[in-house]
């Protein structure tokens, strides 16, 4: 069971999340915070020193939970396609919601902070999704759906997809069919992943 400083903590995360999701990330200051979490200014300073912390550990917690919720997936046994389907499903309500999500927030602050610990930071949030989606490979690779071939390949792969789809979407909006399309194609390079590897030399 959490401490009750844990908890608090917690708290502000889930709250500030709300703010980012709301203003994006450049607009929003320590006071909104504040008046979100209704917490003293003292209080919220005795866990976060600033809107950059804050935010980052929201990134942070966000993927936590991301993992947690994909590894929860796979516990269920479902079909690899049924697991894939869902995964892409869902990435087409975030893409076609993105006002109600982090992305906004996340490609404000990249274009804001360009120094070496935040390229690390972001750098190290790529390797947390991209586990997500290997974890979902390999999980096909156990169930004879795929190979096991040049699979991190693949998975770097899904992840270029998405975010290009993502920066796509956030600068200039997407269709819904067109993002049908374009996750049909990567669908299929995913289930034909045993045909291109039988042509390449697998080490």
């Amino acid at each position: 069971m959490p401490s009750k400083s844990e908890a608090k903590r917690k708290l502000i995360l889930e709250k500030a999340k709300q703010v980012f999701i709301r203003k994006g990330f450049t607009a929003v200051t320590m006071k909104d915070i504040i008046e979100e979490c209704n917490i003293s200014r003292g209080g919220i300073y005795l866990y976060f020193q600033s809107v950059d912390e804050i935010f980052m550990q929201v990134i942070i917690l966000h993927n936590e939970q991301k993992l947690k919720e994909a590894r929860g997936y796979l516990a269920e046994d479902k079909s690899f396609r049924q697991l894939i389907d869902e995964y892409f499903d869902k990435q087409k309500k975030r893409l076609l919601n993105i006002n109600n999500s982090l992305l906004i927030a996340v490609y404000e602050y990249r274009f804001a902070h360009k120094d070496d610990y935040d390229e690390e930071f972001f750098y190290n949030q790529f390797l947390n999704t991209k586990t997500i989606v290997l974890e979902m490979l390999n999980y096909g690779v156990q169930k004879g759906d795929i190979s096991d071939c040049m699979i991190d390949d693949l998975a770097v792969n899904i992840m270029f997809f998405i975010e290009g789809i993502s920066m796509l979407g956030t600068a200039a909006g997407i269709s819904e069919e067109l993002m049908d399309n374009q996750i049909e194609f990567i669908k299929k390079m995913i289930f034909s992943h045993n045909q291109f590897q039988n042509k390449v030399v697998c080490k």
